[in-house]
């Protein structure tokens, strides 16, 4: 049997979604997760998969374990922002947003999204 990294493993992973292979991706995730079922990274890619192939609700269940763990999650709280908006709730898709610009505020798309979320 082959052997490859976790890191390695989740890097494939994020590849696959990048190229759209989202039920490969999910496959793949949920394999991991039943070796390491608290590994944050692969939850992260589970959720953005998931988000991906617009299934909203898978996402926003993965999106909300990882929030639970580490509140401030950049990945998990920009997810959960495009969930909200998508569900119209506008006043969750901003808090989520803000979140994500708590973490990482000099990040150009950030801002732009938040702007534009306010302007909504």
């Amino acid at each position: 049997m082959t052997q490859i990294s976790l890191r390695a493993y989740n890097q494939e992973i994020d590849r696959l979604i990048g190229q759209g292979q989202l039920e490969e991706a999910i496959a793949h995730c949920r394999y991991i997760l039943k070796q390491f079922p608290k590994h944050l990274e692969t939850y992260r890619l589970l959720g953005k998969a998931c988000l991906e192939g617009q299934r909203y609700a898978e996402a926003a269940d993965i999106f909300q374990r990882v929030l639970a763990v580490v509140p401030d999650d950049y990945v998990a709280n920009l997810g959960m922002s495009v969930i909200r908006e998508n569900e119209g709730n506008l006043d969750a898709a901003i808090w989520h947003m803000e979140r994500a610009f708590e973490v990482q505020p000099s990040n150009r798309v950030v801002q732009d999204e938040m702007g534009r979320l306010y302007k909504r």
